[in-house]
């Protein structure tokens, strides 16, 4: 389990003693589908590494839009600022398929950061690293339409694979409004259009890129 720890990013600095002590103080537990992890609002008592599965982070308004702010996969971090600075949980985590996690307990995580100087000098390098990717993030939101930020995020969300092709995990129109921030009807008009012009196609729920995307819809 260490190597699980030592592999994600916001611990991959905290020396060996500590992801052991944080691995024996940890508990390993699975969640159904839409199970919610975490609750906007609710106190911060642990955090979460994905060992398997898929979950979103959400916020919503008084109407119920939803607009996803992050994706958290295999080897993925989450929950841990509440554990730095003490405040409510800022957003909602639900898992988008069935998941195994590791559930850190704050006060052991607190501990580590206490005890080893080294953690804290990890730590301030992986938020500003994240810094810099909101800052990116902000101007896509601010300065991009929505087939930019429907571009981007399919660039984001694709891998190529063994097979040669590239393409994104099974992902529906929903779940992209909610990443872009556009209406379904918009995304599934973009998407219809792409696929008519053979840069994208469809197979399995999965989005295949074809060739590269026109800079303009």
């Amino acid at each position: 389990m260490s190597n699980l720890l030592e592999d994600t990013p916001f611990f991959s600095g905290f020396p060996e003693k500590a992801l052991a002590r944080l691995e024996s103080k940890s508990a390993v537990r699975k969640f159904k589908k839409n199970t919610h992890l975490v609750v906007s609002g609710d106190d911060c008592h642990s955090a979460y590494v994905m060992i398997s599965g898929n979950a979103h982070a959400y916020t919503d308004d008084a109407d119920g839009n939803e607009f996803i702010v992050n994706s958290f996969h295999e080897g993925d971090c989450f929950g841990e600022l509440g554990v730095l600075d003490g405040l409510p949980r800022t957003a909602n985590v639900i898992t988008a398929t069935p998941c195994e996690c590791l559930v850190i307990p704050k006060v052991e995580l607190v501990h580590v950061i206490e005890n080893e100087p080294e953690v804290a000098l990890s730590i301030i390098k992986t938020l500003v690293g994240r810094i810099r990717s909101m800052t990116e993030d902000v101007s896509c939101l601010a300065l991009m339409d929505v087939y930019g930020r429907l571009a981007r995020v399919l660039a984001a969300e694709s891998q190529e694979h063994d097979d040669g092709i590239t393409r994104t995990d099974r992902i529906t129109h929903q779940e992209l409004s909610k990443k872009v921030g556009a209406s379904r009807e918009m995304i599934s008009k973009i998407l219809k259009d792409l696929k008519t012009g053979g840069y994208i196609d469809t197979v399995d729920h999965c989005i295949v890129t074809k060739k590269k995307l026109p800079d303009r819809w």
